[in-house]
């Protein structure tokens, strides 16, 4: 295949490029090769009629399977398209005359950009990392995001003025002929959409209405956030095209772990080692808690492996203000190593008075 003809290469993309990759990539080379933007540039009127046939083609998954498997594409002889993603929609036809049709999307993408109405802008995902700590006492993060804002020139519109005039392709009638095999037919005017009229898109955005810039993006990240949330902030998404709505900004928040503690739902967990003659006696120890250090009551006889409970020192609730979950202590009871003579003897005396087998229950 001749790779000034490959599709993928006329449109920029990858061979793997998802239909949204290739609507943005139509969308980006359309507003910089098309007529109106570059008016009596024959150069950039012929890759104008490129890129719009490649994205005939590959945003048709029928089509860009055909194209895939057989390096090209072609029209049947005697049966029309008509899939849900086509460009037209036919209504009526006659082999052998001619076919009336309406048009249906192909207004949406294959018009000029300054024709197409408004539309909402994209939302923004973006990734924040805070600590552990962070997480449990909240924080306002403030970071720099690129996003599209509304072009300063033409104040989102996407027009450089409101004067409207006759179509170029069409010469005001709205509709063009068409051909496809032997079936001859004729459809709305791709430039303007059937209106017959079009006004000058804005220099500056090619007719999208928006630029991106960077701008400072503040969130406030509340007490007992976890990693996986979206937090959204209403308007602060990409620009709306052509004047439409913005979108929405959403942080995605992640949480390095902790060496001490794992969080639970509201529930902290840690586990902290104990003697065994605290295991088997009882007492009380200090263990470390979001708030510093507190007393925990072992009760004698506290088996390894035991989850004690420390209330309302846990994680602050989202889902109920004001309150807070709970700390679990999971004790690893550690047995010493016994070297001395002495020890060993006070051991023996212990099992001798403690006679009771902890395999009974099992055998």
């Amino acid at each position: 295949m001749n790779a000034s003809n490959d599709l993928y290469i006329i449109l920029d993309v990858a061979r793997a490029a998802s239909l949204n990759d290739i609507k943005r990539a139509f969308r980006r080379l359309a507003r910089r090769y098309h007529p109106d933007i570059n008016p009596g540039n024959r150069v950039a009127e012929e890759r104008f009629k490129q890129i719009s046939e490649a994205y005939e083609i590959l945003s048709n998954p029928p089509k860009r399977r055909f194209y895939d498997e057989h390096g090209y594409y072609t029209e049947p002889d005697s049966v029309p398209d008509v899939s849900p993603t086509a460009a037209f929609r036919f209504q009526s036809f006659d082999f052998a005359g001619s076919m009336s049709v309406a048009p249906e999307t192909f207004a949406e993408f294959f018009r000029s950009p300054v024709d197409r109405g408004p539309a909402r802008g994209e939302d923004i995902e973006y990734p924040v990392s805070i600590s552990f700590a962070d997480s449990m006492s909240g924080l306002k993060a403030r970071f720099t995001a690129r996003r599209e804002r509304h072009c300063r020139l033409c104040g989102g519109t996407g027009h450089e003025s409101q004067a409207e005039t006759a179509c170029p392709d069409c010469g005001g009638e709205g509709r063009l002929p068409r051909v496809r095999g032997r079936l001859r037919f004729s459809a709305n005017c791709a430039t303007c959409a059937g209106t017959g009229r079009t006004r000058k898109s804005c220099a500056a955005c090619g007719g999208e209405g928006r630029a991106p810039a960077m701008e400072i993006i503040e969130v406030e990240l509340p007490a007992g956030v976890s990693s996986g949330a979206r937090l959204k902030i209403d308007g602060k998404g990409n620009a709306g095209i052509r004047g439409g709505a913005p979108g929405d900004f959403y942080v995605i928040v992640s949480v390095t772990p902790h060496p001490t503690f794992n969080r639970a739902g509201d529930n902290i967990h840690c586990v902290i080692p104990i003697a065994f003659w605290e295991a088997a006696l009882g007492a009380k120890i200090e263990v470390p808690t979001l708030d510093g250090r507190a007393i925990l009551r072992i009760p004698p006889g506290t088996q390894n492996g035991q989850t004690l409970r420390l209330r309302g020192l846990g994680a602050p609730s989202l889902a109920h203000p004001g309150f807070r979950g709970d700390q679990l202590v999971t004790v690893r009871v550690v047995v010493p190593r016994i070297g001395d003579e002495r020890s060993k003897a006070i051991l023996r005396e212990l099992a001798r008075l403690n006679p009771e087998n902890p395999r009974d229950e099992v055998f």
